[in-house]
């Protein structure tokens, strides 16, 4: 009897534990299928809101893109901001279900940012006087409240535009596409926005062919200061600032922006990235690139911040019309340290208001050397000299940090063109200051404070140097690059005197560094030439010099003429921007980006002598 019920009651027990156990796999069951339909729904959810945002994002770019190019009336000015109102309460709703939805920080700071703006549209009601007032020292005051609202266009926009960089990265085929490439498709995107924009009728008093458009819009983005339109009576204010923000895109580079971009939004960089800055900007940690890239833009901020108020004080004595001192000193600063070379007035640096202001002289010089000079350059040299202060006034026995043969190379072949320049000129008939300053500004700037159509033959040659060098690489300079041409100059050395290696100072030059600078070197002449040829052809009254002058000066992104450029012919036009935009991209990166990546052989063939004279 013992035996019997312990084996129905193991028997039940049994059966209990398989009935708990059948429970516990639906209970299992019902909660995982909860959670998928939960995670299925939450992420379709998601995407709406995304797109919520995204379409947000698209109507701001619409209507920002007709306040700037199309005139408006105060009525329809007034419905574009309760639009756009309307817009930011939609996107700041949106971001907030995307924090509920997501559990991520970044949305809850986009949606209280978002929120945040009608305070500025408060404030606009309450103290719109005075803040016409205030910006309207610097623009026009028709303009404040349009570029009021810009401003909050712009906070719609630029988390559709990184949404768009991270969904493009995210592709297979981009990350296929080499970074050389994807600098010149940067570039040629940024031109092409250039040129419609500049088509607008708010850009221009009169209508303009796209060439010129066109034209206009390379020579700012590859910061070359050429211009077949006279900037001061062709293009209205906002005219103007489509080109001076067209000027500070192709200073900085259009790829750093971008990543800017993606850092602001919190999206990182990742390695790939990392290695097409590394090669755009000279730095060679690829650790360094996330923060150096925040050092460019804070320095390039503060550079132009100081620059501009220095200019301000100089400028005020002479200027001659008070009402647009500000707007002048904003855009000269910016061009200046961009190495653009575009002005406000038709007559550039001659203007009667500035032409023996030597203050702004200096001023326009030292912007011009920091905007070339390179931003890595920079960083290492402020490094070494504030440790070398800290030796000398805190007593630290800081280790002083060893200058890269890169700084020491560029450093000194800046000093030695600035000083061999200005003695150039100097002997070519120009007084110390004009030549200094021609020294300064030939090297990719192309501000002149005097006619270089009167110049001689002497100091045309000295500026075709000097402009087709152009600045240290990493900087905002165009040109072969002073480094370049210094391993190109000592490797010629080098096989005179029979050296095996080219030395710079206690190290040794890579193969590869030197044969790109020959290569360079090379393609820069061949590409001048056939440049030349090529407007010779189309401008048969045009005079020789001024024909290689006006390609060089292209090619190194300089932006002097001869007085040639205005009566350039529409092929000849065709002709320089393309050689605006070679310049600016680097003629060996260009040609391989069109050529594709070299493909290496694995084997080599038998040696043969050729005879060389």
């Amino acid at each position: 009897m013992f035996f019997l019920s312990w084996q129905i009651e193991s028997s039940l027990m049994n059966r209990f534990h398989l009935i708990c156990r059948v429970r516990s796999a639906i209970a299992c069951a019902v909660q995982w299928g909860t959670q998928q339909v939960t995670h299925k729904v939450r992420h379709a959810w998601s995407n709406r809101l995304l797109w919520v945002v995204s379409c947000c994002g698209l109507m701001a770019l619409f209507t920002l893109i007709w306040e700037i190019g199309w005139p408006l009336n105060q009525a329809m000015l007034g419905k574009i901001q309760l639009f756009t109102w309307g817009i930011v309460v939609v996107a700041a709703i949106a971001e907030l279900g995307l924090t509920l939805l997501e559990k991520d920080r970044t949305y809850l700071l986009r949606a209280i940012f978002l929120l945040a703006l009608p305070v500025v549209a408060v404030a606009q009601l309450l103290f719109g006087e005075t803040v016409m007032s205030v910006l309207g020292v610097i623009v026009p005051k028709q303009t404040v409240p349009t570029l009021a609202l810009g401003v909050v266009q712009f906070t719609l926009i630029l988390p559709s535009t990184v949404r768009i960089i991270r969904w493009m990265r995210d592709q297979s085929w981009f990350s296929r596409i080499p970074p050389g490439l994807l600098g010149v498709i940067s570039f040629a995107l940024a031109i092409t926005a250039g040129a419609a924009f500049l088509m607008t009728p708010n850009a221009t008093y009169q209508p303009i062919h796209w060439i010129d458009a066109f034209f206009t819009s390379t020579s700012a983005v590859c910061v070359t200061g050429l211009s077949t339109l006279n900037v001061e009576t062709q293009f209205t204010f906002t005219g103007q600032a489509i080109i001076l923000v067209l000027i500070q895109i192709g200073g900085l580079g259009v790829m750093t922006l971008t990543y800017f971009l993606a850092l602001i939004a919190g999206q990182g960089i990742g390695l790939r990235d990392r290695v097409a800055l590394r090669d755009l900007l000279s730095e060679d940690n690829l650790g360094r690139v996330s923060s150096f890239v925040w050092h460019i833009i804070l320095a390039t901020f503060l550079i132009e911040l100081a620059g501009i108020l220095l200019l301000h004080h100089f400028w005020a004595p002479t200027h001659a019309d008070p009402s647009r001192l500000w707007w002048d000193c904003v855009f000269h600063g910016i061009s200046a340290f961009c190495n653009a070379g575009f002005s406000t007035y038709g007559d550039g640096m001659m203007n009667a208001s500035v032409i023996n202001n030597h203050g702004v002289h200096v001023v326009i010089m030292l912007l011009i050397i920091a905007g070339g000079f390179g931003f890595a350059l920079f960083t290492e040299l402020l490094r070494y000299f504030y440790a070398r202060l800290s030796n000398v006034w805190i007593k630290q026995q800081r280790l002083l940090p060893r200058l890269s043969v890169h700084c020491r190379l560029a450093a000194l072949m800046t000093i030695i063109l600035l000083v061999g320049g200005t003695f150039g000129f100097v002997i070519s008939g120009n007084s110390w200051w004009e030549a200094l300053f021609n020294s300064v500004s030939t090297r990719t700037a192309g501000f002149n404070i005097s006619n270089f159509g009167a110049h001689g033959s002497s100091a045309l040659v000295v500026a075709c140097i000097l402009m087709a060098i152009g600045g240290n690489p990493g900087g905002t300079a165009g040109g072969v690059k002073t480094t370049t041409f210094a391993l190109s100059m000592l490797e010629v050395r080098r096989i005179l005197r029979g050296l095996k290696d080219l030395r710079l100072w206690d190290r040794r030059a890579s193969r590869d560094a030197v044969e790109k600078s020959l290569v360079t070197v090379v393609l820069s002449i061949a590409w001048i030439s056939a440049a030349s040829f090529l407007v010779g052809m189309f401008n048969t009254a045009a005079s020789h010099g001024d024909i290689v002058f006006e390609c060089v000066s292209a090619f190194g992104t300089v932006g002097l003429t001869r007085g040639l450029t205005p009566i350039l012919a529409e092929p000849s036009k065709a002709v320089i921007i393309l050689t605006m935009f070679a310049g600016r991209i680097g003629i060996l990166t260009f040609v391989l980006s069109l050529a594709g990546p070299p493909k290496p052989s694995n084997y080599r063939l038998p040696e043969t002598r050729v005879p060389l004279g």
